[in-house]
């Protein structure tokens, strides 16, 4: 699936300010143009932060704001697509939208189509081209998720030769500028040693860090580690409150998990 991450890219002071007046005021301000709170309030939408989902809603309303050169919706529209989200999974529908997000210089989009695929050698044209646009958005610019996604494509090698220890630096420093996506992506080197000296307690604090900046995936790991005792006394309780939190904000490895007993977490 071409997705970094999982993540959705949009504008946090849109999302924000859309949350904060409400759903009403936000979709005031995007019947009177004002795009990229078409592309919050879709989100909204879609991720129920304020009702019950509405992803048929949300897709026009990321339909509507990429046609009008919001490269955050082209991106969004294209993860429906590659998740199957209101619509069939279609990834060759979704890699179309992430060029497009790349094309309106959304630097998500650009990484989401740099590792849609396990390219070659031989990558078209406009991946290299996406690829090197992550790439000096995080080396010239210090983008938060623009490192995240570089890190990510340096762990998988795609588009650019794989170095675990590279993307664990690229991780970190996505993470202390913001982006609680690496710092999950950075609990789980730790946890594993790609590229850093394994280190559970460095592994639950960024797991912790990432659960509380609203990374379900975050929750659902700190589960796993309260789970199995590592870097934290076994607390299996804590682990099933934690679990119950990840599932309410969507995470699915989480909902299917009974506590600790029959899962195999991590």
């Amino acid at each position: 699936m071409g997705c970094v991450d999982e993540e959705l890219s949009f504008s946090p002071d849109a999302l924000d300010a859309c949350r904060s007046g409400g759903a009403a005021e936000c979709d005031t301000r995007c019947q009177n143009g004002d795009t990229p709170s078409c592309t919050a309030l879709g989100l909204v939408k879609e991720l129920a932060l304020e009702a019950s989902p509405n992803v048929a809603y949300a897709a026009r309303l990321f339909d509507g704001a990429c046609a009008k050169g919001d490269g955050a919706a082209c991106n969004d529209l294209g993860l429906m697509h590659a998740r199957g989200i209101g619509f069939p999974v279609d990834i060759e529908r979704a890699e179309t939208l992430y060029a497009v997000a790349c094309d309106h210089a959304d630097v998500v989009g650009c990484a989401n189509l740099a590792t849609a695929r396990t390219w070659g050698a031989d990558a078209p044209e406009n991946i290299a081209k996406a690829s090197m646009a992550v790439e000096n958005a995080c080396l010239s610019a210090s983008h938060p998720r623009a490192c995240a996604a570089l890190g990510m494509m340096r762990a998988r090698g795609s588009t650019v030769e794989r170095d675990q220890k590279m993307a664990a630096e690229l991780f970190e420093k996505a993470c202390h500028g913001g982006d609680v996506s690496a710092c999950e992506q950075l609990g789980q080197a730790y946890l594993r040693g790609d590229g850093v000296t394994p280190d559970d307690v460095a592994a639950l604090q960024l797991f912790r860090r990432a659960c509380d900046g609203a990374r379900s995936d975050g929750c659902t790991d700190l589960a796993a580690m309260y789970c199995m005792g590592r870097g934290v006394p076994r607390d299996p309780a804590r682990s099933a409150g934690l679990l119950r939190q990840a599932c309410d904000a969507g995470d699915t490895a989480a909902c299917r998990a009974k506590g600790c007993t029959g899962w195999a977490p991590l």
